[in-house]
């Protein structure tokens, strides 16, 4: 059973190379077993930067097999649940959701989907505001989980063509083998006036982090085998979105996109939130 796919381009350079030694705190038992009896231990570490747009990745990833397997079987769902449970209430989601739900204040019930919406903290924000809620998400453990939430469950883009106002994408693409074409299923499922909102961790300095110190923790957490396999800058982020028919908004375009329908307080809140993400 082959669960893994090699992301070579000939447009690379190759920064770092090693075996994948895999230790990781919430893998469970089932991973380990299939690590030891499995192609998956012959995947390398190796990271590479494409030379054209300056993009970071990982070159031997899991494919959408492996990935099933991973985030179905691999991981150690009670683990998960108890960390998620103990993650503090963000208030920047809670006042940009319901700034968003302002802005679709003309939509009786806007729609919005979390891809990648994992236990549900955001969808149960997006229920409370109003929207009409539909979460994504490849473990059955997370989807199960949510059913209870007012949220519908989906687990096919295809069918969701210019549907939903909102979409929201938080620390979901740099865990995707070909961000690209998701991007592109996701732009195609916005309405004219959709907007769509990505996050993803910093990784501008991975560089210098992997020069100063390879393979430390602060290494790990932007590039780790198998769940960050992509590490996304401020430009290569912007190119994603460009390349798949989206337009980036810039500061400007933000502040005049809401200015007229945000209180002075929220106003600030969100320049005092978002001018460094623009720099």
């Amino acid at each position: 059973m082959l669960v893994f796919l090699l992301n070579y381009n000939t447009y690379n350079k190759y920064l770092f190379k090693r075996p994948d030694s895999s230790d990781e705190a919430y893998y469970g038992e089932a991973f380990y077993n299939a690590f030891n009896n499995s192609p998956v231990n012959e995947l390398l570490y190796e990271i590479a930067e494409c030379n054209s747009c300056q993009f970071i990745y990982l070159t031997e990833v899991l494919n959408d097999m492996g990935m099933g397997l991973l985030y179905n079987e691999w991981l150690a769902k009670e683990m998960l649940r108890v960390h998620y449970s103990k993650l503090p209430h963000i208030v920047y989601h809670d006042q940009l959701v319901s700034i968003l739900r302002k802005h679709f204040r003309n939509k009786q019930q806007p729609t919005l989907m979390d891809f990648g919406s994992g236990y549900g903290r955001f969808v149960e924000m997006s229920v409370q505001k109003g929207f009409n809620t539909f979460a994504f998400d490849i473990s059955s453990d997370k989807n199960n989980f949510m059913d209870n939430m007012g949220v519908t469950i989906i687990n096919n883009l295809s069918k969701s063509k210019n549907f939903f106002h909102v979409i929201w994408v938080n620390q979901v693409l740099e865990h995707i083998s070909a961000p690209l074409n998701i991007v592109k299923q996701l732009a195609e499922s916005l309405t004219g006036d959709g907007l769509i909102y990505i996050a993803v961790p910093d990784c501008s300095n991975i560089k210098k982090i992997m020069a100063q110190k390879p393979l430390s923790q602060e290494q790990f957490k932007l590039l780790s085998p198998h769940q960050h396999i992509n590490a996304f800058t401020n430009k290569t982020l912007k190119l994603l979105g460009i390349n798949s028919g989206l337009t980036p908004l810039g500061m400007g375009d933000f502040l005049k996109l809401y200015n007229n329908k945000l209180t002075p307080a929220e106003l600030k809140f969100l320049i005092k939130k978002t001018i460094k993400k623009f720099r």
